[in-house]
């Protein structure tokens, strides 16, 4: 294990790091996949397409409020 792998471990055990860290990677996740739709939405895919995505961003949002309660 390398020196920084030990060091995020040990920070992950502070819950208060642990949730600043999982809100912040699912807030750079969620405004990918947002602007991932965008582009659907611009190149006109179809409705089942912009739909599928929808319900991909809705997964990881509720996947995401599930695991960062605190």
């Amino acid at each position: 294990m390398t020196n920084y792998e030990q060091f995020f471990q040990e920070q992950m055990e502070n819950s208060h790091f642990a949730k600043a860290y999982y809100e912040a990677r699912f807030e750079r996740k969620f405004i990918e996949l947002l602007e991932n739709l965008k582009d659907k939405i611009i190149r006109n895919e179809p409705k089942e397409e912009l739909v599928g995505t929808v319900d991909s961003i809705q997964k990881h949002i509720n996947f995401a409020m599930s695991h960062t309660e605190v």
